[in-house]
């Protein structure tokens, strides 16, 4: 059938298979950054009282589901197979809405996504002495040069150890440079430690950052999405049309 299709749809046939070939490489690219979102923000989520990893568990169903949407697309494209082309399309329908529908939950629910994480940190400063969160704060003070909760001093009489409680103490990781005692007395000499800065603004502005370019990927992939349903739906139709000429 391919040669009674008009040089305008022979272009959008080849397009929408080179289309469905980058939509492939895509989906897979969608999945590797659910998982990569999931261990940027692992240890962070360890610390919210809330779940919000289930935006990155999404990204990767979607990134799955996408890298098969581009096969069938390609399918249906060389094949010039009229079903292929209408499932393809309603397919990128559908996740084009669960992604439209992520994107507003998690708007909608920002602030609460943020308290939640709030709540979970002050939570978590009494947990420092279990090894799990003893590992992530001192990852994330480390790493995000921050120093308690809100402030340094919500570590004044917390349990550092197992056995040892300073009312003036905080983790050796908030020190910009560990040498012996950089945590002991801290209010002699804030400055030695990382008490510019709360751990709560560091992490919120860290996954704000990373949310960007998970954003920026989603919001190419939904462009692409719009796309490839216009094509497939107008060859289908071409297609369909022809058929139905045939039988006449």
């Amino acid at each position: 059938m391919a040669e009674k299709l008009g040089p305008c749809l022979q272009c959008i046939r080849y397009l929408l298979f080179v289309f469905n070939a980058l939509f492939w490489v895509m989906g897979c690219g969608v999945l590797s950054v659910g998982v990569w979102a999931i261990v940027q923000f692992n240890d962070y989520m360890k610390l919210s009282s809330h779940d919000f990893a289930i935006a990155a568990y999404i990204l990767i169903g979607v990134g799955f589901f996408i890298a098969i949407v581009g096969f069938i697309g390609c399918c249906g494209a060389l094949r010039e197979h009229t079903c292929l082309l209408k499932t393809f399309a309603v397919i990128l329908g559908f996740l084009f809405l669960v992604e439209l529908g992520t994107a507003i939950t998690g708007y909608v629910f920002r602030d609460e996504i943020k308290s939640g994480f709030n709540e979970g940190l002050d939570s978590a400063l009494d947990k420092y002495s279990d090894a799990g969160f003893k590992d992530v704060w001192d990852n994330m003070q480390s790493n995000l040069h921050c120093c308690g909760s809100k402030n340094y001093t919500d570590w004044f009489g917390k349990k550092k150890s197992t056995s040892v409680s300073w009312n003036t103490s905080v983790p050796e990781s908030c020190c910009r440079t560990k040498t012996k005692n950089c945590n002991v007395d801290v209010t002699l000499n804030p400055r030695k430690i990382y008490s510019d800065k709360s751990c709560y603004t560091a992490a919120v502005e860290y996954i704000e950052d990373k949310m960007i370019i998970i954003g920026s990927v989603a919001l190419a992939i939904a462009v692409f999405q719009l796309i490839g349903i216009t094509f497939s739906c107008c060859l289908a139709a071409t297609l369909q049309n022809l058929k139905m000429y045939e039988l006449v």
